[in-house]
Parts: C-alpha cells; sequence; structure tokens
C-alpha cells in the first residue's frame, strides 16, 4: 500500500467516525462539530464543522473561512461585531448549510498552501454531498479579511500549482458564488491606497502580508502578484458580493473598489456594498442590511446555480 493509499484509508475511517458524531438538534437539524477533511503529511489536522437544516432535498452551502491576517484564528471564533450579525443563523433559517472550515496559517507555511486548504475542503463537501444531505451544485464561500483574500481566489481560474494535493483529490473544487468580507485583492496596491489614518504598513518586514509571501511585497513582486485575486480575474469568475466600510484602516476601501471594477470589465456578475464610514469587521456599523444582502445575494445566484448539471 502506498502512502497515499494508506493517507485515503486513514481519512475513509475517520469519516465513519465523524459520521458518528453527529449532534441532532430540537429543530430536527444535524451538526457535525468536527470533521476532519484532509492531513496534510508533518501538520496538523484540519477540520470543519457542519450544520445541515432540517429541510426536504440537498441543501445548498455556505463555506465560511475566518480571518485573522493568515496569523491566526478559528473557524469557530468571530469579532464580537460579527459575531452579533447571528449570520449563521439567518442562513440556517434560510435553509442554507454552513460550514466552518480551518486551514494552515502562515506561521506554518506561506501562500499558497491556505489556498490549498480551502481547496481542499470544498472538495472533501463534495465528495460527500450525500452522505451530509448537501447540494454539490450549490457551494457559495464566505470569508472576511484573510478568508475574503481566500474567498476570492476560490472562485477564479487559477493555475494548477494553486489546487494543492492535500485531502480528497479527484473532484473539483469550484464554487458557485462568493462573498468578500473586506479582503485584500491587490497586494501591490495595498499602501498607495491605504487611508491617511491608518497606522498599517503593509509592506513592512513584520506585516500579516510579509509573513503569507515569505518577503515583504517590495522584496517578492511575483509572489504578491499570484497571490493577488486580481491577478487572475476573467470572465469565468463566480458571481462575487464585495461588503467593505469605508473606514476601514487595516484593509483600505480602495481593494474592493478596484476588484469589483476589474470583475466589471471582464463581464462577471458583481456587486458592491460600500458601508458608510464602517472600519474593518464593520465596526460603526449597523450589521444588519449587511446580512439582508448577503441571503438576497445568495439566494439569487445559488438558486440559478441549482440547474448546472453534475456541479463540477
Amino acid at each position: 500500500m502506498t502512502i497515499n493509499e494508506r493517507r485515503q484509508a486513514v481519512m475513509n475511517k475517520e469519516l465513519e467516525i465523524c459520521l458518528e458524531r453527529v449532534v441532532s438538534r430540537s429543530d430536527g437539524s444535524r451538526l457535525w462539530p468536527e470533521l476532519y477533511f484532509a492531513q496534510p503529511m508533518g501538520f496538523r489536522a484540519l477540520t470543519l464543522n457542519l450544520a445541515v437544516p432540517n429541510r426536504p432535498g440537498p441543501a445548498p452551502v455556505l463555506v465560511y473561512i475566518h480571518g485573522g491576517g493568515w496569523m491566526f484564528g478559528h473557524p469557530n471564533v468571530q469579532h464580537p461585531n460579527l459575531a452579533a450579525m447571528n449570520i449563521f443563523d439567518a442562513l440556517h433559517a434560510e435553509g442554507y448549510a454552513v460550514a466552518r472550515i480551518s486551514y494552515r496559517l502562515s506561521g506554518e507555511g506561506r501562500f499558497p498552501m491556505q489556498l490549498h486548504d480551502c481547496k481542499a475542503a470544498i472538495r472533501y463537501l463534495r465528495k460527500n454531498a450525500a452522505l451530509f444531505g448537501i447540494d454539490e451544485r450549490r457551494i457559495a464561500v464566505l470569508g472576511e479579511s484573510a478568508g475574503g483574500h481566500l474567498a476570492m481566489l476560490l472562485g477564479l481560474e487559477t493555475p494548477p500549482e494553486f489546487e494543492g494535493t492535500v485531502g480528497v483529490e479527484g473532484y473539483s473544487s469550484r464554487v458557485h458564488a462568493v462573498i468578500d468580507w473586506y479582503g485584500i485583492t491587490n497586494f501591490r496596491s495595498l499602501d498607495a491606497q491605504r487611508l491617511a489614518n491608518s497606522p498599517f504598513v503593509h509592506d513592512a518586514a513584520d506585516s500579516a502580508s510579509t509573513h503569507l509571501l515569505g518577503g515583504a511585497i517590495s522584496a517578492r513582486p511575483e509572489a504578491a502578484r499570484d497571490a493577488s485575486p486580481l491577478t487572475w480575474v476573467s470572465k469565468n469568475a463566480a458571481p462575487c458580493l464585495i461588503q467593505h466600510g469605508t473606514g476601514d484602516i487595516v484593509v483600505p476601501p480602495g481593494q474592493g473598489d478596484e476588484y469589483f471594477a476589474a470583475l466589471g470589465a471582464a463581464g462577471v456578475p458583481a456587486e458592491i456594498m460600500r458601508i458608510e464610514g464602517a472600519d474593518h469587521c464593520f465596526v460603526g456599523a449597523d450589521t444588519r442590511p449587511i446580512a439582508d444582502k448577503v441571503i438576497s445575494f445568495l439566494n439569487g445566484h445559488l438558486q440559478a446555480a441549482g440547474g448546472m448539471a453534475g456541479g463540477a
């Protein structure tokens, strides 16, 4: 038995064990609190949790990617301002399954390792869709900050080396809709777009971007180019909703504007919601309209995706 065959056998056994740990909730929905979707050799196991509503037929899926500057963070922990939105409860009430995924952080390796892990999670969900009662033809992704950057990349046609070989192979990592909450879209324009009151210099030696890329943006221009979603925009990109505060001192709002313009030029269905005065994590804003827009966007685009054969 080869190493890959042994690894697959272990993953199959882990899936059996995890399936047995399902929690049946009072509303008839099901929660798998810890599913192992990949075990990169030499690294910690990667997990996701999955909540599936009690509705007839396979549920559309929203995959959530946490923020934290690619340096820290956890799928079950949100900034208090985001937690107060109750976006996952709202999606659940609308009939969406929600998967919150983990990925390796920049202290564990540089880009594109993080994207490899996110793609592995999508492939895992697609392979096991029938087991979980989810619809492989209707998978959307929402990411915030660092997670927004990764979510946008999931919605694009990127080079083969961005796919990775961790976890499940042989299935598509395609997603059908993307929601970006204040993610970086172009590393090379970050500091030029920085708001006047921002203390964050992204080209600094100790910045989050530097840790992700393995060097400062100016010192690694090709890496910065390759890691920028803007680089890979084409007519085949998934529909995208961008939500970004105009007062964001961490990731300048110009990042969202630049990406929205590029998507429009490529003919990609895209919307932008500029939240006036809001800082990073939508601090200072009424988040109810933000959540409402997420749901209306998903309802519009995943209904259309449901008519596509195969979900490849």
